[in-house]
């Protein structure tokens, strides 16, 4: 079995399947590959299941990964190249012909995230009186935002892609963490306290994690 091996100061053997299908393995530095090779055997039946699941994911979302479709709000649109725009429901979106489209579409994410999310952050923080020191949009495949314990704000621009009630929900999550640095009982009360409900939302986002991987 063909794999990618990275070695890392860690203490354990870590297995990803790339969204290509490629193998990565991460590994402790002073490993050994007849260790590696023992590991990765063991767990051939795991890395097939998954590399099936990878073709599979990349079948159903083929037109979002080339382009020929994008996730806005929740809602589901075709891109329309006009030759010197590209259309995403109303919006219109200027490039030339030598531009990149996956640069375009990012640029104009990136935008309007930073209109959109960074005005709703202030908005639940006057109105639940909430402080935050600053708020930025980033672009991560992991994480749909953070807060640290000097509380700066940071939320993946790909938010924009969810419907509205979870844009919300991430937004006041992290809000929270401003109170509680913690997945504490009283973190999620905060939480509850909102209308969100920590089983509930889970379920609800299980449609749309595959846009972590868009753009």
């Amino acid at each position: 079995m063909i794999y990618k091996l990275i070695r890392e100061t860690r203490k354990t053997l870590v297995i990803k399947i790339q969204d290509n299908g490629e193998i990565i393995v991460k590994a402790p530095k002073k490993c050994s590959i007849a260790f590696i090779n023992n590991f990765i055997h063991q767990k051939q039946n795991w890395i097939e299941k998954r590399i099936e699941l990878v073709k599979e994911k990349n079948i159903i979302y083929q037109d979002f990964f080339a382009l020929n479709k994008v996730m806005l709000f929740g809602t589901e649109y075709s891109v329309f190249d006009f030759g010197n725009h590209y259309t995403v429901s109303d919006y219109y979106i200027k490039h030339t012909k030598s531009s990149n489209k996956l640069k375009v579409l990012k640029a104009f994410y990136t935008k309007l995230a930073n209109q959109y999310i960074l005005a709703r952050c202030e908005k639940f923080a006057n109105e639940l009186n909430l402080k935050y020191k600053n708020a930025s949009i980033i672009s991560a495949r992991k994480k749909w935002g953070s807060c640290n314990n000097l509380k700066h704000l940071k939320f993946n621009f790909r938010l924009i892609m969810l419907p509205y009630r979870l844009i919300d929900y991430v937004i006041c999550h992290e809000l929270c963490h401003t109170k509680q640095l913690n997945h504490s009982k009283e973190f999620w009360r905060l939480l509850s306290q909102l209308g969100f409900n920590k089983n509930e939302i889970k379920k609800e986002f299980e449609p749309y994690n595959f846009t972590l991987s868009l753009l």
